[in-house]
């Protein structure tokens, strides 16, 4: 589920971050705060899928304080339920994994009756409900498309429901995006999706890989950098930056499978994102520069296959 370039990212904010927090950070330190990452996101992904399946629920209990008016009128006793027997919700609630993880981290009672509320009535006026109800038939096609509706027009582009979750969740901002990418997959495979397991076992090492490479080869990796900071001070270079570059290094030595362009072409725009407006630039020259000379004292060996 998650890509290298996720990785990449979280791999050089639990660096960073460490660097912050403590002194002397060693690869244990930086493997076990990066695990702990991954389960901030899987905590994230599960409280949004949660929050999903309760608006999608909220429906019935919007038709029973209908009903129960002192005089109910006949639409009051013929609210469209639809929504809470969509296919898609009722494969999820079938989701034995799905269970366990909102038991585990305590999820159930993150969203009261009052905010789930306020984002069904809002959702009750759009057109997309609207056209949802009227057919009483279902088919997937439909199905589907009214929770994706949910998910990024109620949730991710709700400031009501961004503000919450930014205040519980602090990964929100490193994460939202790639949460609402995944929402895809779920809703996709909801009956068998696994939330315990969003990264393999080759995607963890990797990931557990690279951070090795960061802090047992970092001397020798600075050896690399060092010559090519003309005119630089390296203690003026951004942290960020040298972080990037280390990384970028590393796996232009210690990563067969992933070919130099790919690795060259992801710190770039790793750079260009999270540091400075002149990173990419930067990062760009002095990694190609590192490149070149590896090369030329065929230091680089990659596999002929494709990696990313």
């Amino acid at each position: 589920m998650i890509s290298r370039r996720n990785l990449r990212i979280k791999v050089l904010h639990t660096i960073y971050e460490l660097g912050q927090q403590n002194e002397q950070p060693n690869a244990t330190i930086a493997k076990k705060y990066f695990d702990s990452k991954l389960e901030d996101t899987t905590s994230l992904l599960a409280a949004v899928t949660h929050l999903l399946y309760l608006i999608a629920e909220y429906v019935l209990i919007h038709a029973n304080q209908k009903a129960s008016k002192h005089i109910p009128t006949a639409d009051d006793l013929n609210v469209n339920t639809k929504l809470a027997g969509n296919i898609i919700i009722q494969k999820l609630k079938k989701n034995e994994s799905f269970s366990l993880i909102i038991k585990k981290n305590k999820l159930a009672n993150l969203f009261d009756d009052e905010f789930i509320k306020k984002i069904f009535i809002s959702l009750l006026d759009s057109p997309e409900y609207k056209s949802y109800i009227v057919n009483p038939e279902r088919n997937s096609i439909e199905e589907k498309k009214i929770l994706e509706t949910i998910i990024h027009h109620f949730i991710f582009k709700n400031e009501h429901t961004t503000s919450f979750l930014e205040e519980h969740f602090i990964n929100w901002d490193s994460d939202f995006e790639m949460v609402e990418s995944w929402m895809d997959k779920i809703l996709i495979s909801a009956g068998n999706f696994s939330f315990e397991r969003i990264l393999s076992n080759e995607k963890l090492e990797f990931s557990h890989e690279l951070i090795d490479c960061y802090y047992t080869k970092k001397d020798t990796i600075f050896a690399f950098i060092e010559p090519k900071l003309v005119n630089w001070d390296a203690d003026r270079v951004a942290l960020l930056d040298l972080i990037i570059l280390h990384l970028g290094i590393c796996e232009l030595l210690y990563f067969p499978s992933i070919p130099v362009k790919v690795t060259i072409n992801e710190y770039i725009d790793l750079a260009k994102s999270f540091s400075t407006l002149q990173s990419g630039q930067f990062v760009n020259g002095l990694l190609d520069n590192v490149r070149k000379e590896l090369m030329a004292d065929n230091k680089i060996f990659k596999n002929e296959h494709k990696g990313k």
